[in-house]
């Protein structure tokens, strides 16, 4: 059975109606450690920077997925299931280190390579969510079986969402522009106007991006029960 990127932006859009705003919410809670790292010079040249980002993804990353995968089914959102996950810190801990080498490593040998790995491991934290008590590697390689046979399909999702990033970058540059070069005096706000609507719109994008992949998941899955009711047939 065939992805269809267009449909999966369309499920994903009638999932958010009525839920933008929490989405965004929680993508931005999600993100507050990186949104305050931007802001704030002397933090982001730390090379500490990348260490508290990574345990403050390990704190929400169960349960910010959780939230997507709740919105993506119709599910009413309770606020306490996006700190579900903060029990669970370091096993959150260490599936992020786990994926993120796996995918380092297959990134060295080329880029392709690369995003074949980050295709594969995608689906890995809905997984950790719909099954809490489930192994890292478990996940992992359920991930991979789930998405084997709709890499391409998979990336062609991905890609569709590169014009909506390239169009904010474009557009916080051209702000900076205008600002540097024809608005003198200003204040930090107006200085800063392009960051901050480049991060609007970024917070804006992932939310609806993450929800597209959620969308993604529960096809996979009715994908997975639908061979297997077939290879049960077939026995």
């Amino acid at each position: 059975m065939e992805i269809i990127s267009k449909q999966i932006r369309e499920d994903a859009r009638s999932s958010l109606k009525g839920n933008w705003i929490l989405m965004v919410f929680f993508t931005l809670l999600y993100n507050n450690l990186d949104i305050i790292i931007d802001f704030i010079p002397s933090i982001n040249s730390d090379r500490f920077s990348i260490i508290l980002t990574f345990i403050s993804t390990a704190l929400f990353i169960f349960g910010y997925n959780n939230i997507i995968l709740q919105i993506t089914r119709g599910n009413n959102i309770k606020f306490s299931i996006f700190f579900s996950g903060c029990k669970k810190v370091l096993k959150g801990f260490l599936m992020n280190l786990v994926i993120g080498i796996y995918t380092l490593l297959w990134s060295i040998l080329f880029i392709i390579p690369g995003i074949i790995a980050n295709i594969k491991y995608s689906m890995a934290y809905f997984i950790w969510a719909d099954d809490p008590d489930i192994g890292i590697d478990e996940a992992i390689n359920e991930s991979i079986n789930m998405t084997d046979g709709h890499k391409w399909e998979i990336f062609k999702l991905f890609f569709s969402f590169i014009g909506w990033f390239l169009l904010l970058i474009a557009l916080g540059l051209g702000i900076e522009f205008i600002i540097e070069y024809y608005i003198t005096d200003t204040i930090f706000l107006l200085n800063n106007i392009g960051l901050i609507i480049f991060s609007i719109g970024f917070i804006y994008l992932e939310a609806y991006f993450k929800v597209s992949m959620g969308v993604l998941y529960n096809k996979l899955i009715g994908f997975k029960e639908i061979e297997e009711n077939k290879f049960l047939l077939d026995e």
